[in-house]
């Protein structure tokens, strides 16, 4: 992302004013909502800064390798790659994190793939101007990003000004953000970062997707107003960024595990999906599904701010009867190590049975 300003003007963290004549600035780059893949599908969970995990994971995935001067290359052909949101936080290399994934977007789109990032709820907490996540590597990387140099990279309030001024709804990372969708659907499966409920299928997918692109790119309304913030995506436990209701790993009664498996249900026949694919709830079993394999939570806080687990990822593909398979990947094991995994392969869940 280029530099900016050496020094960041007053008042800077702010979207631009609408202009006084009320006339609307709005954009029509509204994220995707459903997609077709031809090829095999892979889920990433949470990356939360650590771009050496998220490397690891897309090397696991089969769609990362490096060219000499250790570039990231593609070597996903079609595959469809979707990380499931909260790229931000916890870890020191969000926009480096950011931009691997987009690279490796502009790379797969050349060979009938794609690499997709959804919002989560720390996406949303930094346009919002909440960052009591961030690490100080993270603010000094977004004053990098916004062009401060030198001794000001030791002052707090320069970078949390710079940070604001990167991140509001508006500026650039904000405005990068909104190319995201919050939720996708890749064939018949649905992604969310925390999950999908009947009540966002009544309001729709693609309104509530425009709806947080348009907060985070700024728009202005023919009044003159800012875009608000999407209280269906992101306002409560309820919402898409924050639902935990399909992580859980362990429920306190069989009613409550039965609720949430008719609610999920109900989305899914809404929709005409197979299956759910969250991330948000770190799993500490490691990933895993529920509801007849209906859902799968596949945030392991892989990240080094989190838990830093060994990465997991989520294939699903079809094997040669044309069946849905569904494996969760993970690395070899180091030598002489213990591990319920096989190396270098997966564990194999066919549709339905977990």
């Amino acid at each position: 992302m280029q530099a900016r300003a050496e020094s960041l003007p007053d008042g800077v963290g702010t979207a631009a004013v609408c202009e006084e004549s009320g006339e609307a600035r709005q954009h029509s780059g509204t994220p995707p909502t459903f997609v077709k893949a031809s090829g095999k599908i892979v889920a990433v969970g949470d990356v939360h800064g650590d771009i050496r995990k998220a490397i690891t994971a897309l090397g696991i995935a089969g769609v990362l390798a490096e060219d000499e001067a250790q570039r990231p290359v593609w070597v996903g052909s079609d595959t469809v790659v979707v990380q499931l949101g909260d790229v931000l936080d916890r870890g020191d290399h969000e926009i480096g994190s950011v931009l691997l994934l987009r690279e490796l977007d502009r790379q797969a789109r050349l060979q009938g793939g794609a690499v997709y990032m959804l919002n989560g709820n720390h996406e949303s907490l930094n346009v919002c101007g909440d960052f009591r996540y961030a690490t100080p590597g993270g603010f000094r990387e977004a004053a990098l990003a916004a062009g401060v140099r030198g001794d000001a990279l030791r002052c707090v309030e320069t970078t949390l000004r710079a940070r604001l001024h990167m991140y509001a709804p508006g500026q650039p990372m904000a405005r990068e953000l909104a190319k995201n969708p919050t939720v996708l659907m890749v064939n018949d499966t649905l992604f969310a970062h925390g999950g999908v409920l009947p009540h966002h299928v009544k309001y729709g997918l693609e309104k509530l997707n425009a709806d947080v692109a348009a907060w985070m790119r700024g728009d202005c309304a023919c009044d003159g107003s800012h875009a608000a913030p999407p209280y269906l995506a992101m306002g409560d436990a309820s919402s898409v960024m924050w639902n935990r209701q399909f992580g859980r790993e362990k429920f306190t009664t069989q009613l409550e595990r039965r609720r949430v498996c008719q609610a999920l249900q109900g989305t899914l026949e809404m929709l005409g999906a197979r299956q759910l694919v969250v991330g948000h709830t770190p799993q500490l079993g490691g990933a895993n599904c529920e509801c007849n394999g209906r859902v799968w939570r596949i945030d392991v806080g892989m990240s080094s701010g989190v838990l830093n687990a060994v990465p997991q990822v989520l294939e699903i593909d079809n094997d040669k009867n044309g069946e849905v398979r569904v494996r969760l990947l993970t690395p070899a094991a180091p030598a002489g190590a213990v591990s319920a995994w096989a190396p270098n392969s997966a564990q194999l869940y066919p549709c339905g049975l977990c």
